[in-house]
């Protein structure tokens, strides 16, 4: 799965949210000709594929900077604060976004590694019936069905605000949502994945479970002497201690743009709410704000959705694995090597105090409390809102 990742990710660098570290490249050649060609390259500087791409990150940062200049120079602003606050707010997301690209490389690529690393784990050490041809299925699915959504919205939505006169600085935004969309579908994407080997470690503790609740009920393709080993468990717990890492490493690279993208799309949605609400009462001239509007939230909506879902059931998959480990320490104390109850133990208490979760650098936590929190602060604007245009 990580190279079918890294395969996608090589068109993400025009949108500067990858940029994969290469090493060093080595000319060897032969032939006269060749020799020729290489001693003329040793009196010359050759600029490596590696610092292409920081020169075209850097010129990425320096013109997304450009075009913030140009926009707020533009002379025909919507009356009010509101396509002000929308440009600024997507332009520092767009540099965020930007910035770890280019800074939080390490990081992205430590993170890319643990994904090997733990499909290689859970492939060679716990060797049984896990089926991973339907993850690749599963994860492009989802790669395509949110680009398609995206996508057809914004045909839509940029149709539609085409037709009005009051844009503001909208048309000088639109590189800016294209970057913030990608940067949201693209750690959809890594959740979706993590989530998946999450529910391999959970099924194989849950066979275990099985084994010690209801040892009638044994499958015959199933070798239960391995499950109840030491070193299975050990297996068990390196493949957690590698997801927990992975985990930690997406926040790590990936936690400013959260924060950016959520706080961007909340205020999209205020400003959208009172665009709708300014055109509705007639205090614009065109009263049709609020079909571009809806074309413009439904995918930001679905998107939200989706990430917040996945990071909730990752936060489960969690406390099951937790309940499962209970389960076989309570069935376990009486005929288990002391070793065996030792490590259980620990394994035990390790999970009750690391918790999985996607944070925005510990701003908020990305699970459906957040999907109510955003729910309750654009229910509580719309109500303030109408009440002032009311006055």
């Amino acid at each position: 799965m990580e190279q079918k990742l890294r395969a996608w990710l090589r068109y993400s660098l025009v949108f500067g949210l990858y940029m994969s570290p290469t090493q060093r490249t080595q000319y060897i050649n032969r032939g006269a000709t060749s020799r020729k060609r290489l001693a003329w390259v040793g009196h010359s500087q050759i600029l490596q594929p590696q610092h292409l791409k920081i020169i075209y990150m850097y010129l990425l940062l320096m013109g997304l900077c450009a075009i913030y200049v140009r926009a707020l120079a533009s002379s025909k602003p919507v009356p009010g604060l509101a396509s002000d606050a929308v440009t600024t707010i997507r332009a520092l997301t767009s540099l965020v976004i930007v910035a770890e690209g280019l800074w939080r490389q390490q990081q992205h690529e430590t993170f890319l590694r643990l994904l090997h690393d733990i499909e290689f784990s859970l492939k060679l050490r716990l060797r049984g019936d896990i089926k991973f041809d339907s993850l690749p299925s599963r994860v492009r699915w989802l790669l395509k069905y949110l680009l398609w959504l995206s996508l057809i919205c914004f045909v839509m939505a940029v149709y539609n605000f085409s037709q009005l006169q009051y844009l503001g600085r909208y048309w000088y935004s639109i590189g800016y949502s294209i970057i913030i969309r990608f940067r949201i579908i693209q750690l959809c994407v890594y959740v979706c994945v993590l989530r998946n080997y999450l529910e391999c470690l959970c099924m194989k503790l849950q066979q275990l479970v099985a084994y010690r609740t209801a040892p009638n009920q044994q499958l015959l393709d199933i070798n239960y002497e391995n499950l109840q080993s030491l070193e299975y468990l050990r297996a068990i717990k390196h493949i957690y201690d590698l997801l927990y890492k992975a985990f930690e490493q997406l926040n790590e690279f990936a936690g400013w743009s959260l924060f950016a993208i959520i706080t961007c799309y909340i205020l999209d949605y205020c400003c959208v709410v009172n665009w709708v609400l300014l055109s509705w009462e007639g205090y614009l001239e065109s009263c049709s704000y609020y079909i571009p509007g809806f074309w413009w939230l439904l995918p930001i909506t679905a998107i939200i959705w989706h990430i917040c879902y996945l990071c909730h059931n990752c936060k489960q998959l969690d406390r099951l694995l937790a309940t499962n480990l209970s389960r076989i320490i309570i069935t376990s104390s009486s005929q288990s090597k002391c070793s065996y109850h030792i490590f259980l133990q620990q394994f035990c208490t390790q999970l009750e105090l690391q918790c999985i979760d996607v944070t925005a650098k510990s701003f908020f936590i990305l699970d459906l409390r957040l999907l109510m929190s955003v729910f309750a602060s654009v229910t509580s604007y719309m109500v303030i809102l109408i009440q002032f245009l009311y006055i």
